[in-house]
């Protein structure tokens, strides 16, 4: 069984080596990674899931209803607070994209985008840099695995208020998961550019081994990324059924003093 994952995934890194530094890179679409189907929860490494949802726009049936959260931040670096709200939209039909994000600049331009997630829960997770442009932007969750929580980015790029995109489809970052497989997220800045990291990790394969996958993404814009090299490793516990060390680091979500723990 170890022989068939080693050679599959010798298969998988030799169509997904590293671009060389100054390349320009170019959105892969055929990751297996980029799940375009299949629930998170049932790949042992999911990492980056891109739905295929439509673009976001706000139903012209849907009513706001109400508020479920109000978070500051400098969204757009003019060193003045702005306002960000989550709204509930109601409508006479299910609506595809249930929640209203508000940003009111300090300025007094107002910008809207309707995201998908749970009716009547908020969306909000917290507030970080996530494109490494100095502003801040929002980390959302759009949803839940039995064991993971499905997160995403709303940035404003300049112009107007944006969910982060891959491949022309809103993408979705995995952090959580269970004794068996883990999923984290990492915002990062190297010495050539910003970059989010996912990982995903299990021990499906070996009581001793954890499958480590990492999938490194870059910004080609302040609101799309693109993928930019993946790796896969094997981490080996003494113990059976070990958790591999640093779990946060295969379990948890750090951008910048937004973190949760494994």
């Amino acid at each position: 069984m170890r022989a068939v994952s080693v050679a599959l995934a010798a298969g998988l890194l030799a169509s997904c080596a590293p671009l060389p530094v100054g390349a320009t890179p170019e959105p892969s679409n055929d990751a297996p990674n980029a799940r375009r189907a299949a629930r998170p929860e049932i790949s042992p490494t999911p990492l980056a899931v891109f739905k295929p949802t439509p673009v976001p726009t706000r139903d012209p049936l849907a009513v706001v209803g109400d508020r479920l959260t109000i978070a500051a931040g400098d969204f757009d670096c003019d060193g003045r607070p702005d306002q960000l709200e989550f709204f509930n939209l109601a409508g006479p039909a299910t609506i595809a994209l249930p929640t209203l994000a508000r940003l009111t600049l300090a300025a007094g331009a107002v910008h809207e985008l309707a995201v998908d997630g749970q009716p009547d829960v908020s969306p909000f997770v917290g507030i970080a840099d996530v494109n490494g442009d100095g502003c801040d932007d929002a980390v959302v969750a759009v949803g839940h695995g039995a064991s993971t929580t499905w997160t995403s980015f709303v940035v404003y790029d300049g112009a107007d208020l944006r969910r982060v995109e891959e491949d022309g489809a809103p993408v979705m970052f995995l952090f959580g998961g269970s004794v068996r497989h883990g999923n984290a997220i990492e915002c990062r800045r190297t010495k050539d550019a910003p970059e989010i990291i996912a990982r995903g990790v299990s021990d499906y394969t070996s009581d001793y081994n954890w499958d480590l996958v990492e999938d490194v993404h870059r910004w080609s814009t302040k609101s799309r990324l693109v993928l930019w090299s993946r790796t896969a490793t094997v981490i080996a516990v003494s113990t059976r059924f070990a958790m591999p060390p640093n779990s946060d680091r295969y379990w948890g979500l750090d951008c910048g003093a937004l973190k949760f723990g494994g």
